[in-house]
């Protein structure tokens, strides 16, 4: 079996599992599973293994794997170790040297920002483009830390649903992401210019605490939708429970 085979059989599973496909608490078997997938029972198998490790399924002796339900704490607490990874991150680049890419690429995300917040309001269109943003800017930071091992840890944390800064959840309406936006837009402001002026602790501290904004914003949220029925294309919501 090819690595490519196992690595398109596990995305294709995890996105099965984001999009809501599988309840919280579905068994997946694997023979129908390989059957559907077109592939033989090891992909999947391996596959289902990679999904739990990542904390998307668990599996009990004789009864196979099944979709976990994650809560709101451990959404919460996925963020808290989001944090302190992108503040070691500011940290490294600093010390190393904030290079000339990755200062163009912030300040191209900082100026995508501020265009969003010029118009005055948002559409829907507006909302993916400002995810696909928030998304290069933190990674932006985590690749100009030029330290593979922390990348890594934080990709992992981020395949947790809603934990990834491109996976964001307006739970509110369009009105208050756009009042939210406003504020983000400042604090990523406050951080490009903490990174650029060498400012590494200070630089830290205001990712460290952005984070923290950004896990109790969307703990808020979450809490509000608490025993709703939830309609929502933001990939793992639905696998969220209180």
């Amino acid at each position: 079996m090819q690595s490519t085979e196992l690595e398109r059989v596990t995305l294709l599973l995890r996105q099965m599992i984001m999009s809501g496909e599988f309840e919280p608490g579905a068994r997946i078997a694997e023979i129908p599973l390989a059957s559907r997938l077109g592939v033989s029972r090891t992909p999947v198998r391996l596959a289902l293994g990679i999904l739990e490790q990542e904390g998307l399924l668990t599996s009990a002796p004789h009864k196979g794997f099944c979709v976990r339900e994650i809560t709101i704490d451990e959404i919460a607490d996925a963020f808290d170790v989001r944090g302190a990874l992108e503040a070691l991150a500011c940290q490294r680049a600093v010390e190393r040297g904030l290079d000339t890419a990755s200062r163009i690429a912030l300040e191209e995300c900082l100026a995508l920002g501020d265009a969003l917040v010029a118009k005055g309001a948002l559409t829907e269109v507006d909302t993916r483009n400002w995810s696909e943003m928030n998304a290069r800017f933190h990674d932006t930071i985590v690749a100009a830390s030029r330290n593979a091992p922390l990348a890594s840890a934080l990709a992992f944390v981020g395949r947790l649903p809603l934990v990834s800064p491109g996976a964001i959840a307006f739970t509110q309406g369009l009105e208050a992401a756009f009042q939210n936006m406003q504020k983000v837009q400042a604090e990523h402001r406050d951080i490009v210019e903490a990174l650029v002026n060498g400012q590494a602790s200070r630089a830290a501290s205001l990712v460290q605490e952005h984070a923290y904004k950004s896990r109790e914003k969307l703990r808020r949220g979450l809490e509000r939708l608490r025993g709703r029925r939830i309609v929502s294309n933001v990939p793992g919501l639905k696998l969220v429970v209180g």
